[in-house]
């Protein structure tokens, strides 16, 4: 039997979920509650019975570390299995050690030569998908292939956001642009690959001597095609990319459509229990007049008001005529008396004084900070963040980390306003 070894991307930065990424990695983001996005890939390879993985981090990993712990959750316990967090070499900064995507892995050869395995998996741990990992090794040994890459079909508008892969009636690689302007295909990488450990080897250490930027899609994957046999591997199951505010609030609402293919209990998708006592919660308690409807409330949640269309990770409380709609509220928020959500994602330990209204009018104009990252109606709130007492805040706005009610000298926050807190004022 051959010897697979999955080597799991998990450090970006994560930039365009703005500040739900500026304390976390990616991958550690809270989703659909009690999970976190590293966990779908973290399924995915135990029910694909890869029992030995690399994960490399470096942006800010203290939470992903503490998540990931010893691998007991996915099973990756035993004699012959485990899990093993491989952080940079070197660097001097929190987001400069790696230099690229096939650097990061090219730093970590020790770790492989260690398990010498016959191939490597390369995965990403900021996507949102099941897949079963031993179809793809089969079809890579059937075409007998030194790469294989995962791909799907998306609409040309979405195709600019990927690389975009060619192929030839058999499913060989003829081409490969990475995150084309005016794409030219609609088949996508999905930033899953299965590489002959060998080859991997190979072109990572010749990539290492040459002046490029060392990433997989823009030098690895583009370099191999004619000198090796590259071959693409149709998905068509459900995967999303979640590195835009959008795309993450988007995938949190599939969970509430049946017919969107995200079924996490079908997927058996585990996380980390034991990860901030989510085990030890009670279970969620409905007081007079709480009610919910098509929402997923967690453990340890207590409602005397409303919600719709929303999800509440454990801990939330939401007091007495308070009204949650098509919203996404993290761990330990609390909602006071009368409080408005609307298309709002609160992050943790966010306090919403009474009578405040936060995603509120038709007003849709851009963040004016950060047009790129807000401009279809979602408001943000960071980590820690206390709001005062009938605030009524806008659409596409931002709300840093433990901004404080002091800090906020108006009552009406303008749609694409953003509120910085006092150690971001002074950068």
């Amino acid at each position: 039997m051959e010897q697979i070894v999955a080597m799991l991307l998990a450090g970006g930065q994560g930039s365009r979920l703005n500040i739900l990424a500026s304390e976390r990695a990616k991958p550690a983001v809270p989703f659909g509650g009690i999970y976190r996005i590293i966990d779908f890939t973290l399924s995915n390879l135990m029910h694909s019975s890869i029992e030995n993985v690399g994960v490399l981090t470096q942006y800010r990993p203290s939470s992903l570390m503490d998540h990931i712990g010893q691998g007991e959750a996915w099973d990756f316990i035993g004699r012959r299995r485990g899990i093993k967090i491989l952080p940079p070499f070197t660097g001097t900064t929190s987001a400069d050690w790696y230099k690229g995507t096939a650097d990061a892995v090219y730093q970590n050869l020790q770790y492989l030569q260690d398990h010498k395995p016959d191939l490597v998996l390369i995965l990403s741990g900021d996507h949102i998908y099941k897949m079963d990992y031993t179809q793809m090794v089969e079809f890579h040994k059937a075409k007998k292939a030194d790469l294989t890459l995962a791909v799907m079909e998306v609409s040309l508008e979405e195709a600019s956001r990927f690389g975009t892969v060619f192929v030839d009636a058999d499913g060989r690689v003829s081409g490969f642009e990475e995150k084309p302007p005016k794409p030219r295909s609609n088949l996508i990488s999905l930033g899953i690959y299965v590489f002959k450990a060998d080859i991997l080897s190979k072109t990572l250490s010749e990539d290492a001597r040459r002046n490029s930027s060392h990433d997989f899609g823009k030098d690895i994957i583009p370099g191999m095609i004619g000198a090796y046999r590259v071959y693409a591997y149709r998905f068509e199951g459900y995967w999303r990319d979640v590195g835009t505010l959008q795309s993450y609030m988007d995938a949190n609402m599939d969970l509430l459509d049946n017919g969107s293919g995200l079924d996490l209990a079908s997927w058996k998708v585990r996380t980390n229990l034991q990860d901030q006592t989510l085990g030890d919660r009670p279970p969620a308690k409905f007081l007079a007049e709480g009610q919910a409807t098509n929402a997923i409330i967690s453990h340890g949640c207590i409602l005397r008001g409303s919600v719709e269309a929303s999800i509440l990770s454990p801990g939330v409380i939401v007091h007495k005529g308070a009204k949650i709609r098509n919203s996404i509220v993290m761990h330990d928020c609390i909602l006071e008396e009368d409080v408005l959500l609307d298309r709002v994602i609160l992050d943790k330990n966010v306090r919403v004084g009474a009578k405040s209204r936060i995603g509120d009018g038709e007003d849709y104009r851009p963040n004016e900070r950060f047009p790129t990252h807000l401009y279809t109606g979602i408001t943000v709130v960071g980590k820690g963040a206390i709001l005062p007492d009938g605030v009524r805040i806008g659409r596409n706005c931002i709300i840093y980390p433990k901004v404080t009610p002091s800090q906020i000298k108006t009552q009406t926050v303008h749609s694409g306003s953003t509120l910085l807190n006092e150690e971001s004022r002074g950068t």
